[in-house]
């Protein structure tokens, strides 16, 4: 007798998905989120700076909406503590502290997740708020625990370019990069831009990466080149508003110091923070101009809002921000931001960016501008305004 034909395998219709996934490729998909790589190098600009394409990347981690006015009043006033509850870096910090990283660490098991941590900066406002989740890149959102720690969340970060700077704080010989977050922040949004032409992109979504100790790594931001001024001043925000009459302890130089304000004041801050008329407004920075006793010429005023000038020293001079109606320029990015974009828009695009188009005001010329500044950049610029004569087009 013949011997049997072997019956030849039954060819699989396109796009079969088994109900139950074969273990190798279970094994694959999981192997495949270390050993892949994640982006793709466009442009090297420097030693520690790249423009790089990262595909769409899926996070779990513990989230935390950040805003300057929840910070918590009457604190320390160092800058170790001005930010603890501030910011991604001292969030993050903290959370690996105190073990709550390692806990949705073992969770999620090695297979799931990528060695480093990620923390994102999602659903920012502008003017210093913005929601931080800080945890680990997934390969997906099937087959998690159920179990998962208290206040985490999912998030998917959109596929996007990147600045990607190398951060080097603790000075390890086997790591390149800037050993100061401000440093790189101090070239990012100076000579980075200057030399580029990058601008932020506000379709994508900033990021950091960290070790395991809860060091620094990476810091990305997602940037493109304006094809034109819309694009270029896209993350700006701008919003009328009133503000009170505000009491500011702050140091002053007249025109054409040598000395900046602002490192004048930051000499005698402490002194300030330390009373009672303080206690609510702790590192809430404000510039702004007065008028000197030169004709034509103003003195630069740098300092921090106060409830009451009653206790505060004299080495601050004591000066009143009048109230009223304000244009609110403020931008989505966070720490990466352009602090010369919103003066831009504050002196030279004002027309065209608001004022053409909301004829029911015009710019207040007895009032100066006034700046915010938090988080060391200049998060946002007041504009006054009046209430104009020119009855609107019906």
């Amino acid at each position: 007798m013949n011997p049997k034909k072997k019956a030849l395998p039954q060819q699989l219709p396109e796009g079969y998905s088994p109900a139950v996934k074969p273990a190798i490729l279970k094994i694959a998909e999981e192997m495949s989120l270390v050993e892949q790589p994640r982006e793709t190098v466009v442009e090297q600009i420097d030693e520690f700076c790249t423009i790089v394409d990262r595909p769409e990347m899926k996070l779990v981690g513990y989230a935390l909406p950040i805003s300057y006015e929840s910070r918590g009043y009457g604190g320390y006033s160092g800058f170790e503590h001005a930010n603890c509850i501030l910011n991604d870096y001292f969030f993050t910090k903290k959370l690996v502290q105190e073990d709550d990283l390692s806990l949705l660490s073992g969770l999620l098991g090695e297979s799931r997740r990528s060695g480093t941590i990620t923390t994102v900066r999602t659903e920012v406002q502008g003017d210093g708020n913005y929601k931080v989740i800080a945890g680990y890149e997934v390969l997906g959102f099937e087959d998690l625990p159920e179990y998962l720690p208290e206040y985490t969340e999912l998030f998917t970060v959109p596929a996007c370019r990147y600045a990607k700077i190398l951060i080097n704080e603790t000075k390890r010989p086997d790591r390149k990069g800037y050993d100061e977050r401000m440093h790189a922040d101090g070239y990012f949004i100076g000579k980075f831009r200057q030399d580029t032409g990058y601008v932020y992109n506000s379709a994508g979504v900033a990021f950091n990466t960290y070790d395991e100790t809860g060091d620094v790594l990476t810091k990305y931001e997602p940037v493109k080149i304006p094809a034109d001024d819309s694009e270029r001043y896209d993350s700006i925000r701008m919003k009328v508003v009133s503000l009170p009459e505000m009491k500011m302890a702050c140091s002053v130089t007249p025109p054409d110091a040598e000395e900046f304000v602002i490192f004048k004041y930051f000499g005698v801050q402490n002194q300030v923070f330390a009373t009672e008329a303080a206690k609510y407004y702790l590192h809430d920075y404000y510039g702004f101009p007065i008028d000197s006793d030169q004709p034509g010429k103003i003195s630069s005023c740098f300092g921090t809002r106060v409830s009451t000038f009653d206790g505060l020293p004299d080495c601050v001079e004591k000066l009143t921000v009048p109230g009223g109606i304000y244009l609110h320029i403020s931008q989505l990015e966070v720490n990466g931001d352009d602090p010369s974009i919103p003066y831009h828009v504050a002196f030279q695009r004002l027309n065209e960016m608001f004022l053409s188009a909301n004829p029911r005001y015009q710019r207040d010329w007895s009032r100066h501008v006034v700046a915010r500044f938090r988080q060391a950049n200049c998060a946002s610029v007041f504009v006054p305004l009046l209430l104009s004569s020119i009855p609107a087009s019906s």
